[in-house]
């Protein structure tokens, strides 16, 4: 049961000490004829162009460093310019970059997965099996599927976001990631060693407000997965709540607002009964499982309060006491159907 808390030149010359007391660059003697000072007026000149032009070049080296360094926290951006479906600019992607320059721990990587075309049927069209998915999830038939990238500290994520799975779940998550709201740096805050990891509590505080408060309360979806202790695991040994789904955080009926979590594991006892734990989506791509287990999960139960997090963000305090904290830095829709 996943409960939710009710509620940042000097430049140096060098000389020559044995050029007989002469310095190596400046040339001391008096011209004796025109043709001579415009000799030394030229070989100023061009000393002048030399040392300029150092300067320039380390300039302009330190700014492609400083934009290497961010590379990571925009790289999604890169993706509006590139072309999918045989060639052709898909209309359906919707780019919002992310406003942190944090890099990640993938060394200013790009995403391996850009479209649908990346992922596999199983991925696409997931339909219960020996090793994944409890029972056959509800049919994308008739219903728009969208593919989400989160750029996080940890790496990235791909999400697969199945509005038939959790209607009400799948629209509320898209209109975070419309509005840009990952992209205040949202704490991993509690993330448990081989169960889950529960996140959502917007980096800047005044971001929370539109899901805060009785108005702003999601209602329960209609659960899909089979509840009660006899469906904990199916026949073949399948584990009712697939690592890499995605629900939402809550603290009764009728309780989810911003809260999300992610399971780092294969789970029987999570989507059981509590109806906030309804899945509405899932992880897609080798990629994303290698950052789940890059996620740093020591602080457990231990992280920042949620009470800490509403009231301060993902302030420097928060940073400097838990150092270790990952954080999604923003999201991404990449197509829709």
């Amino acid at each position: 049961m996943i409960h939710q808390a009710r509620g940042n030149p000097h430049r140096k010359r060098s000389y020559n000490n044995n050029n007989n007391g002469h310095d190596s660059i400046i040339i001391l003697f008096f011209p004796k004829t025109i043709s001579s000072l415009l000799l030394i007026v030229l070989l100023i000149s061009t000393l002048s162009a030399l040392y300029v032009g150092i300067g320039g070049h380390k300039h302009r080296t330190k700014q492609y460093h400083d934009a290497a360094i961010k590379l990571d926290a925009v790289s999604l951006k890169v993706l509006s310019s590139s072309t999918i479906d045989d060639g052709k600019r898909n209309e359906n992607i919707i780019i919002s970059s992310p406003k942190n320059s944090e890099t990640s721990k993938r060394n200013g990587s790009l995403p391996t997965i850009h479209s649908f075309k990346d992922l596999t049927p199983s991925e696409l069209h997931p339909k219960a099996g020996p090793n994944r998915h409890i029972v056959t999830p509800p049919s994308d038939e008739g219903h728009p599927v969208t593919l989400v990238t989160c750029s996080t500290t940890a790496g990235y994520l791909h999400i697969l976001v199945h509005p038939s799975w959790a209607k009400l779940g799948a629209e509320r998550f898209l209109k975070m990631v419309k509005t840009e709201y990952f992209s205040s740096k949202v704490a991993l805050m509690r993330c448990i060693k081989g169960f889950l990891c529960q996140f959502g509590i917007a980096g800047i505080p005044s971001y929370n407000e539109p899901y805060s408060g009785k108005n702003n309360i999601l209602p329960d979806d209609p659960n899909w997965l089979p509840e009660g202790p006899d469906h904990r695991k199916n026949e073949l040994g399948v584990k009712r709540f697939a690592k890499g789904y995605l629900a939402y955080a809550g603290s009764g009926k009728n309780s989810r607002s911003n809260q999300l979590i992610v399971a780092l594991n294969d789970n029987e006892r999570l989507g059981g009964g509590s109806p906030w734990e309804v899945p509405w989506g899932e992880l897609v791509g080798e990629e994303s499982y290698h950052t789940l287990q890059q996620i740093y999960t020591g602080y457990g139960e231990k992280g920042p309060s949620q009470g800490r997090l509403h009231k301060e963000g993902s302030s420097e305090a928060i940073q400097r006491e838990f150092p270790n904290l990952d954080y999604i830095l923003g999201c991404n829709i990449i197509q829709s159907s």
